[in-house]
């Protein structure tokens, strides 16, 4: 029976002791808290939590300031990529096209060259059969010759003195100078 008093006054012993700890510690606060008051101490803290308080404000804003710098560094980075892709798939349709014009000159050529060859060819050919001589048979010979009239002999050309308009020759004053 005396276990369940003693336990009690234990308890309350306790409880005591805790009121007289809680107060000497609010005690000791409240007297640090005083002198730091009397020493300026509180007003330092203040002042540096105060600034502190703006260093990480300004921090913060920095911090947002260097963020949209980055993400409009990586939109402008990403918009180049995209034009450089584009760029390279022109040039490549570019050379693509030159490739296939090229080898549509270089074809059209061949064909020219081809046919200027081919015409060389043929007029060499021709030229060769020209060159050879004909052995024909011999054949009747035909006299081309006109027969002559006895006539009187004239002159064909007619002279015109001091006619106008007249060029050429025979025409004009038969002058020697």
């Amino acid at each position: 029976m005396c276990a369940p008093v003693v336990n009690t006054v234990t308890d309350v012993v306790k409880g005591a002791a805790n009121l007289a700890t809680d107060a000497v510690s609010y005690g000791v606060k409240k007297v640090k808290n005083t002198v730091k008051d009397v020493s300026g101490v509180t007003a330092a803290e203040n002042a540096a939590k105060k600034a502190q308080k703006e260093a990480d404000r300004k921090a913060e804003e920095r911090r947002k300031e260097l963020a949209a710098l980055a993400d409009a560094r990586q939109a402008t980075a990403a918009q180049q990529k995209a034009q450089l892709v584009q760029m390279e798939a022109d040039q490549a349709r570019v050379l693509a096209d030159q490739d296939e014009t090229a080898t549509g000159l270089r074809a059209e050529q061949e064909e020219k060259l081809a046919g200027i060859r081919a015409r060389g060819k043929a007029v060499t050919g021709s030229l060769k059969i020209l060159s050879q001589q004909r052995k024909s048979a011999p054949t009747a010979a035909v006299n081309t010759k006109k027969d002559r009239t006895k006539s009187a002999k004239t002159t064909q050309a007619s002279l015109r003195i001091a006619s106008q308009g007249a060029s050429g020759r025979g025409a004009g004053t038969n002058i020697s100078v």
